[in-house]
């Protein structure tokens, strides 16, 4: 073949089995997929939904700004499916000094506590065959790359021009 737009010769790629970001992007992508899949068929909410009553288990009362921090979503999309939850029945909001918290209702609660019992089996299913040190091992190593978020926010802003 003698076409010189195609290239016919192997460069500089990501190598799949030493990417970090491809393992995580994966593990992410598809535990998202079937948190999403599964929750919608079990209790007609999405995953987006889900994070949003484990923020407000976890810390009930908070704006929805803080939502977003807890769970790394933006505020259109914690903003949408906040509203989705309240038209459910799940949360409520009260206004506290010009301030809107939110709130889990009793069925928000009792839903929480359905799904943190499948969302705790799909974790053992995924972590099955690690050791007590492995997990800590893991666990440590997931604190520090989310850490180094931080400098991967760095280099964007500065391939931006934005530092």
């Amino acid at each position: 073949m003698n076409d010189p737009d195609l290239i016919t010769e192997s460069g500089l790629s990501v190598q799949a089995g030493r990417y970090a970001p491809y393992y995580l992007s994966v593990l992410n992508n598809r535990l998202a997929w079937g948190a999403s899949q599964l929750y919608l068929h079990l209790f007609d909410i999405g995953l987006n939904e889900w994070r949003i009553l484990s923020a407000l288990r976890n810390e009930p009362g908070i704006q929805a700004l803080r939502v977003g921090e807890m769970v790394a979503m933006n505020k259109s999309v914690v903003s949408r499916s906040t509203r989705r939850l309240e038209d459910l029945g799940y949360v409520v909001a009260r206004l506290d000094r010009a301030r809107r918290l939110l709130w889990l209702t009793q069925a928000g609660a009792e839903l929480h506590d359905k799904i943190i019992a499948i969302a705790l089996q799909r974790e053992a299913a995924l972590l099955d065959g690690l050791d007590e040190a492995e997990l800590d091992r893991l666990f440590a190593l997931m604190e520090r790359l989310r850490e180094n978020l931080a400098k991967v926010d760095a280099v964007d802003r500065a391939l931006m021009g934005r530092d």
